[in-house]
């Protein structure tokens, strides 16, 4: 009898998802049939499936022109991940990367004259001080390299559509005081080794670690040897002098309070009250922030007051009257 031997393939299933820019295959399942001798034997093939999608936001800003604002990023250091043309010489779409973050530009913007658009980039980087000595000079600067009260150190420039984007770093204040609460001193180490901390930043920091519970010897010479001195005594009658309640001049409420020969602030019901750092005998810094300090005023022997100022601004405070 004639040995007769017939193989069969059976259909491959393909799903196409659509995933912007571009749909991505997924294999569901692929089956190989064979016949041998009338024998059917069904067994599954290698199964090619998609990876799972990471989540995340990835901004999408229309622009006037796509190949332009595309050149412009790359120059400054971004990658060029995919671009799509439009029906000319130019692009309609492109994905582009820094470091581990993304945006995508797409076609449709418009010309704006405003200082600030409707969105700002916020991009985090190592060696901000760096990238802010290459750029500087090519690009349009908005803000100069400088530390926030909020820990970060940052410059802010403009790109060729008028859109704001700030490149951060954690700054060496931050990275000190996290070492000192932390107990580490290899990390208050490398911020001292910065350069970049000035001596009331120091001062602060001495006073924390010298006020923990257990201290860190190894911490406390590290931060005297880079020049730190304790902050100045000060009576507790005046310290007592400055507790109350405060309004802004935008009507906001202060709470100073003082507990166990310091003083505290909050800014809001509800937060955790503020270690202040004094200065002199009428000025305090708030352990948390940097570039951030409390002036109290006094008239005929009686505090009227604060300033509190933030880098270069301002902000006065009245003094509330208890209710009796």
């Amino acid at each position: 009898m004639e040995d007769v031997r017939r193989v069969h393939l059976t259909r491959v299933v393909i799903i196409f998802t659509t995933i912007t820019p571009e749909p991505a295959i997924e294999v569901l399942a692929l089956w190989h049939t064979s016949r041998l001798n009338g024998i059917e034997d069904r067994y599954p093939l290698p199964i090619t499936k998609r990876k799972a999608m990471v989540e995340k936001v990835v901004p999408m800003i229309h622009v006037l022109d796509v190949r332009a604002t595309v050149d412009w990023y790359q120059s400054i250091g971004f990658t060029v991940n995919d671009t799509y043309s439009d029906d000319g010489d130019g692009l309609s779409f492109a994905m582009l990367s820094f470091g581990k973050s993304e945006v995508m530009f797409n076609e449709g913007g418009r010309t704006s004259t405003e200082d600030r658009r409707e969105v700002d980039l916020y991009v985090y980087s190592e060696n901000v001080d760096q990238l802010y000595d290459r750029l500087k000079d090519r690009v349009e600067v908005v803000q100069e390299l400088y530390d926030t009260f909020y820990g970060m150190r940052e410059f802010i420039i403009r790109d060729i559509n008028r859109f704001w984007i700030t490149f951060g770093q954690t700054s060496a204040f931050q990275v000190l005081m996290t070492g000192v609460r932390e107990g580490n001193p290899e990390v208050v180490r490398g911020a001292l080794e910065s350069g970049s901390l000035k001596p009331d930043r120091l001062t602060i920091a001495l006073a924390v670690a010298s006020a923990a519970e257990n201290v860190n010897v190894q911490i406390v010479e590290l931060l005297e040897k880079a020049g730190a001195v304790l902050p100045p005594e000060i009576d507790a009658q005046t310290l007592q002098s400055y507790a109350g309640k405060y309004k802004s001049e935008h009507g906001s409420e202060v709470n100073v309070t003082l507990a166990a020969g310091k003083l505290f602030v909050a800014w809001f019901s509800g937060q955790t009250p503020v270690s202040l750092i004094p200065v002199n005998d009428n000025t305090f810094r708030p352990v948390a922030f940097d570039d951030v300090t409390l002036t109290f005023r006094s008239e005929a022997g009686k505090t009227v007051g604060f300033e509190l100022k933030q880098g270069a601004e301002t902000m006065q405070h009245k003094r509330l009257e208890e209710s009796k």
